[in-house]
């Protein structure tokens, strides 16, 4: 059994494993997942993957359990022990050969194949599941993001593991505990997520200065965008600039990256969007994307001067959601009309 496949796989296991780490080229260890390992020292790690006649076997030493890799990827995520055993049948069954045609090489070429969304959500922690003092969940307490919501975000208290799983090789990472903003198609496929770090409103982390960290999965997608598997493209269709924000916003989604302007997915084209920009009238780059919107004809909320909250969730403090909806709609103006308003928006 070739232990670089099983390598592969405990790199991927490892986003679950707590305190794992690669001691060695062919030594790695954590706390086991079977006993739970020292109740008294949090620090212990006694559980093992080793290599032995080029396959990789795990032992407790705390609990005796041993297994080989199979077994124990059946224990511990038995989503994954599908793609496991397919790739140990590619490689014994499939020959190999010393030298390849052009024609022969294209023909086993294959489109990136994706994790599905149960795959790529398992190593995580549904926020709706966590209990009630869980720092994720008095975040978006604090934070007044619907509960109805919850299911669609997540927790990991090891986000570089995580994005590594995402990425392998993406490498500027925080190793620390972040909310996981998922990004799915139409089809329900993980195809990158977003990673907000857990301050509450006004705190600041001493351990990183990005708020958020995006990670693709999906390399071949210029740009991402949040909401498409519940955007209907025959409403009105609102496109904010936060994921967090289009939560509060009936049919939202969310620019990752306010470059995404220039890039708007085709199902959408022909919808009716309006782009809700931040209320930031001091912001040379809010001021460029709203001028190069209105250029293209497109319709923008041009928030009222009075208004001196920033975006939609530091609304939502003193307003309902019916409200700052209405204030959308009442200030989204196109051509002319925008231009005036965002000329005096911009010297408010």
């Amino acid at each position: 059994m070739p232990a670089h496949i099983d390598k592969k796989y405990i790199d991927i296991l490892s986003i679950q494993l707590d305190r794992f780490a690669w001691k060695k080229e062919k030594l790695a260890n954590c706390r086991c997942s079977i006993c739970g390992d020292s109740q008294k020292k949090k620090t212990k790690t006694r559980f093992y993957f080793y290599e032995k006649n080029n396959k990789y076997l795990v032992k407790c030493h705390n609990c005796g359990y041993a297994s080989d890799l199979y077994s124990f990827i059946e224990k511990i995520n038995p989503a994954l022990l599908k793609e496991y055993s397919l790739e140990i049948w590619k490689e014994k069954n499939i020959p190999k050969k010393k030298y390849m045609g052009e024609s022969e090489m294209l023909s086993l070429m294959r489109k990136p194949k994706f994790n599905k969304k149960q795959d790529l959500l398992k190593p995580l922690t549904c926020v709706k599941d966590l209990p009630h003092d869980h720092v994720a969940v008095q975040f978006l307490e604090l934070r007044k993001i619907p509960k109805k919501n919850w299911d669609v975000l997540y927790y990991t208290d090891n986000f570089g593991r995580y994005a590594k799983l995402l990425d392998p090789d993406y490498s500027d990472v925080t190793y620390e505990p972040r909310l996981i903003i998922p990004m799915f198609n139409k089809k329900g496929d993980v195809v990158g997520a977003q990673g907000r770090v857990l301050t509450m409103k006004g705190e600041v982390n001493a351990r990183s200065t990005l708020r958020y960290i995006t990670v693709k999965a999906d390399k071949s997608i210029d740009r991402l965008w949040y909401g498409l598997w519940r955007a209907n493209p025959k409403k009105r269709i609102y496109v904010v600039e936060g994921p967090l924000d289009s939560l509060f916003i009936p049919n939202s989604v969310a620019i990752v990256g306010a470059g995404a302007i220039d890039n708007i997915p085709a199902r959408f084209q022909g919808s009716d969007l309006v782009y809700v920009l931040d209320n930031e009238p001091r912001n040379p780059q809010i001021i460029s994307y709203n001028e190069k919107l209105i250029k293209s004809g497109n319709k923008v909320c041009i928030w009222p001067e009075y208004l001196t909250d920033k975006d939609i969730n530091d609304m939502i403090y003193t307003r309902s959601i019916s409200e700052i909806k209405k204030i959308i709609d009442d200030n989204t103006v196109s051509g002319l009309e925008a231009t005036l308003k965002l000329n005096s928006w911009s010297k408010a």
